[in-house]
C-alpha cells in the first residue's frame, strides 16, 4: 500500500453556517480499491437543508464505498454515488416541505498506486499542481461553464459573462433526482513525483488558479498548505464570502523523510499513519 500525507481545512467565511462536510479515510488493502479515499461535499437547500444534505452524503458515501460491489474502483464511485443519491430522495421525501431543494455537490477521489481516480457532480475544483502549475481535472457543473465555452465561440464577451446573474447556477448536483451531468473518468489519471492534489468547495474561487498555485509554491516543510490557502482568502476580506473547504494530498514518497528512512522504507514497506476525518467523523 503507498502511504500518502495528506491535509485538510474549513472556514466558514461570511456565511450564517457551515454548509461543507468533507471525510479523508484510509481503505483497507483487502478491499483492493485504493489507497486513500478523499470525499467533499458543499450543501444546498437553505437553513436546514444544506448542512444536512452534505453531512449525509459524506457519511452515506463512506458507508457504501466499503461495501458497494465493483470490478473496478470507477464501477465502486458510480454505484456508490447512485446509493448516495437514492439517500438523498428518500431523506428530503421524510419533510418536503422543511427540505425543499435539499441537496449538494460531491467530489470523491481515490488515490491508489496506479494514479487517482475520481467521480463528481457540480462544482467543486479538483486540481492537480505539477511543477508549479494548477490543472482542473474535472469538470465545472456550473452554468459559467457555458457561459465561457460561449465567450470561446464568441457569443458573448468576457465582461458579460462574468457578470451574469446565473453563473454560478449549478447545472447538475445530489438532490435525490436524475443527476444532470456526472465526471467519471474510467482510467487513473497517472501521477508523477511531487504532484499535489488538491480538492475544494467552490468558496475556493475566492482565488484564482494562478494565486493558488503560488501558494503552493511557497508552502515550507512543516506548513499546511490548506490552512496557507485559508490565510490567503480571509485575507481577501469578502463581504459575501462562502464557505471554504480544503484537502490536499500528495505521494509521502520522497517528501519528508530523510535519504536512510526512504531507503529503510523501499526495504520493509512503510506503515499507513492513522486515518484523518471530516466534521462528522465516520470510521473508513
Amino acid at each position: 500500500m503507498a502511504a500518502w500525507v495528506h491535509d485538510e481545512g474549513m472556514a466558514q467565511g461570511s456565511r450564517p453556517r457551515q454548509e461543507d462536510d468533507y471525510g479523508v479515510f484510509e481503505l483497507p488493502p483487502e478491499l483492493e480499491a485504493g489507497d486513500l479515499l478523499l470525499v467533499l461535499a458543499d450543501g444546498m437547500g437553505g437553513e436546514r437543508g444544506g448542512a444536512r444534505a452534505s453531512t449525509l452524503a459524506i457519511r452515506v458515501f463512506v458507508e457504501t464505498y466499503d461495501m458497494v460491489p465493483g470490478a473496478t474502483i470507477p464501477e465502486r464511485l458510480e454505484r456508490t454515488l447512485a446509493h448516495v443519491n437514492e439517500r438523498m430522495a428518500w431523506e428530503a421525501a421524510t419533510d418536503p416541505d422543511g427540505l425543499h431543494g435539499m441537496g449538494c455537490t460531491l467530489l470523491a477521489v481515490v488515490l491508489a498506486p496506479e494514479g487517482l481516480y475520481w467521480i463528481s457532480v457540480g462544482d467543486s475544483p479538483l486540481w492537480l499542481w505539477r511543477a508549479g502549475r494548477l490543472y482542473r481535472l474535472n469538470q465545472d457543473h456550473a452554468y459559467r461553464s457555458i457561459l465561457a465555452q460561449r465567450v470561446h465561440e464568441g457569443e458573448m464577451s468576457a465582461d458579460d459573462a462574468a457578470h451574469h446573474p446565473d453563473r454560478n447556477a449549478l447545472i447538475s448536483a445530489v438532490t435525490g433526482h436524475e443527476m444532470e451531468l456526472v465526471d467519471l473518468p474510467h482510467q487513473a489519471h497517472a501521477l508523477e513525483r511531487d504532484d499535489q492534489i488538491l480538492l475544494a468547495s467552490d468558496g475556493m474561487l475566492t482565488l484564482n488558479e494562478a494565486e493558488i498555485s503560488g501558494v503552493l509554491s511557497s508552502v515550507r516543510r512543516g506548513e499546511s498548505p490548506c490552512q496557507r490557502l485559508l490565510t490567503e482568502i480571509a485575507g481577501r476580506q469578502r463581504p459575501h464570502q462562502d464557505n471554504i473547504t480544503v484537502l490536499w494530498a500528495q505521494s509521502a514518497a520522497f517528501r519528508f523523510a530523510p535519504w536512510w528512512r526512504r531507503l529503510g522504507r523501499w526495504w520493509q514497506g512503510s506503515a499507513p499513519s492513522r486515518p484523518a476525518s471530516g466534521t462528522d467523523q465516520p470510521a473508513g
